[in-house]
């Protein structure tokens, strides 16, 4: 599979009062995602058993949307059916979601299913969510995930959570707060706890953060472009305004983000494997991966895998190498990535619209590249060559030197 297009803009989530899926769905929304593009992805997965409005709503001087997300024909106090997460996840992945959706949603849901799994004794494919509670937990995760690809965010970063105390009723009987769920995703992650009772983080508002902020702490360096206010239905005894907000804006500068390169030689697995192999990489959250044949000793021909691995997601790289590889070590390398700003103009020409990403170094413009499924779609619907499709298109570009 491929990567995770990169995208051009950043994602800072505020979980004012915590975070929840709703929420988080409603936040971005609120930012200028848009929600028939939410309302496709969902339906792809679900067909047609959920629906999704969103709400406006005010706290105190606040404005936002508020999202009424629940499954058609079911009550929610009555649950007749289970799904596992096993099935939820290949259902996600054989949903023809665009690649990035579907790689964000399978990230979220195998967090949140690993973390049910090992609070519940159980493998994570074998969680069992009710049907209600899955469809409800599908809408959300693939919601974020399609509305993150509508707004073309690249790297997403979070507020550490705030804990509340008590005890929450769940199909598994009252559990104390924070439910084990969300404290067993949130294993490495930031938090802190306050002084009220309440569930101000669940697993999946966890599981978002979890599997996709790639630098939780302080809002990143940026450009503001949009902001949203997500709200949740309940209101807290403190008068806190209970929602989460979504601040999207663009890099300000190119500055050097350290990394790592993870490596492993093998040569004793097959190409399926291999390729499985790629697949946990990029689950995991690898921001490249590849195979390179190699000779080892012995002339046994072989392949070197590698990943490129953030800080947030080193040790799930290191883990999915392990688990999904015949190998028994690694190699590790420290390095640093430099990105230059860039944006995507759709532009019009006389073949159809396509997508156009440009860079820019000091204000003036040094890479321009078309879109390659934009440029396959339209080489097929007119029924061209792909050079000449690229030739007549890069003719109607015009010419923008500078940001």
């Amino acid at each position: 599979m491929k990567p995770i297009s990169d995208g051009s803009r950043i994602l800072y989530l505020d979980a004012v009062s915590g975070i929840a899926g709703d929420m988080t769905l409603a936040a971005l929304i609120h930012a200028g995602a848009d929600l028939n593009a939410v309302r496709d992805a969902v339906r792809l997965v679900t067909g047609d058993q959920v629906v999704i409005e969103s709400l406006d709503h005010k706290s105190g001087s606040l404005v936002g949307l508020r999202m009424d997300v629940r499954a058609k024909g079911h009550d929610h106090h009555h649950h007749d059916h289970d799904r596992n997460a096993g099935s939820i996840i290949e259902s996600i992945r054989a949903a023809g979601l665009s690649e990035r959706t579907m790689r964000r949603a399978v990230a979220v849901f195998s967090v949140l299913a690993e973390a049910e799994g090992h609070v519940h004794g159980v493998g994570a494919d074998k969680v069992h969510f009710h049907e209600v509670g899955a469809l409800d937990s599908i809408a959300d995760i693939v919601g974020i995930a399609a509305a993150l690809d509508d707004l073309d965010i690249a790297e997403i970063h979070a507020s550490a959570l705030p804990m509340g105390a008590g005890f929450v009723r769940t199909q598994h009987g009252i559990m104390p707060l924070p439910a084990p769920a969300t404290l067993e995703v949130l294993k490495g992650y930031p938090v802190h706890g306050i002084d009220v009772e309440g569930e101000f983080v669940t697993p999946t508002g966890a599981a978002v953060c979890a599997a996709l902020a790639v630098e939780p702490g302080r809002m990143p360096s940026m450009l503001i472009d949009s902001i949203g206010y997500g709200f949740g239905s309940r209101e807290w005894p403190d008068h806190r305004p209970n929602c989460v907000r979504a601040v999207v804006g663009r890099p300000d500068e190119a500055k050097a983000i350290p990394e790592y390169e993870i490596a492993a030689n093998i040569d004793d697995m097959t190409p399926d494997d291999v390729s499985r192999l790629m697949d946990a990489l990029y689950e995991a959250g690898a921001l490249d991966a590849w195979v390179t044949p190699i000779q080892m000793k012995k002339g046994r021909p072989a392949w070197c895998v590698s990943a490129i691995a953030s800080s947030r997601d080193r040790g799930r790289i290191q883990a999915a190498f392990f688990d999904e590889s015949t190998t028994i070590g690694i190699r590790i390398f420290a390095l640093e990535r430099v990105k230059l700003k860039y944006r995507i103009d759709t532009v019009a020409t006389s073949l159809g619209e396509v997508r156009v990403k440009r860079a820019f170094r000091d204000g003036r413009e040094v890479n321009m590249s078309i879109e390659s499924d934009d440029l396959r779609r339209i080489a097929a619907e007119r029924g061209l060559s792909l050079k000449r499709a690229r030739a007549t298109v890069l003719r109607e570009i015009p010419d923008r030197t500078t940001t």
